[in-house]
């Protein structure tokens, strides 16, 4: 009965919330139960490659870079890793997280791992697609928003991406 109460406890919470919060993020996809053994492969010997395409107004440039690696490192709170943008540096290219900054509304997840990344269509906030590819597998995919009144330099979006970081490998 516990559980149940609190399940409606949240349920209410972020209905309540709507889009007053300040990011919010879903998974769409996921190929395994659990991303954590493929997070200890990707990052045993070395960085983890993150990848970062696209832009919208406060979420360009090397701000928006360095927020999205220093705050998936700092996500993981569990099992502290480094992340990289150079290829050479990743320790295993093939695990990969890609973000897509303002990607369109139908972007498709296999052809991100593929190397084809959609052009930004910024809208009336920011919105992100995370996909965390193998080789050219799709192995999950999620999509996030920011409220438009943060950007890349906030504490909410530092929060943001270790939120989704987390989520992405658990």
């Amino acid at each position: 009965m516990k559980k149940v109460l609190a399940g409606l406890a949240t349920i209410l919470g972020l209905v309540a919330c709507g889009e007053d919060a300040p990011y919010g993020s879903i998974e769409k996809f996921s190929a395994r139960d659990s991303m954590e053994p493929y997070f200890f492969t990707a990052t045993s010997r070395g960085p983890l490659l993150v990848d970062i395409h696209g832009s919208y107004l406060g979420f360009e440039g090397t701000d928006v870079v360095s927020a999205i690696t220093k705050g998936m490192e700092r996500g993981m709170q569990t099992r502290p890793f480094k992340a990289t943008t150079r290829m050479e540096e990743a320790e295993s290219p093939a695990y990969r997280v890609i973000w897509v900054i303002a990607p369109p509304k139908n972007y498709n997840a296999n052809r991100i791992c593929k190397g084809d990344i959609p052009q930004s269509v910024p809208g009336d906030k920011a919105t992100f697609a995370i996909v965390f590819c193998v080789d050219d597998e799709v192995y999950r995919n999620m999509s996030g928003w920011m409220h438009k009144d943060f950007d890349a330099t906030s504490e909410h979006f530092t929060k943001f991406v270790g939120v989704v970081t987390r989520d992405l490998f658990k």
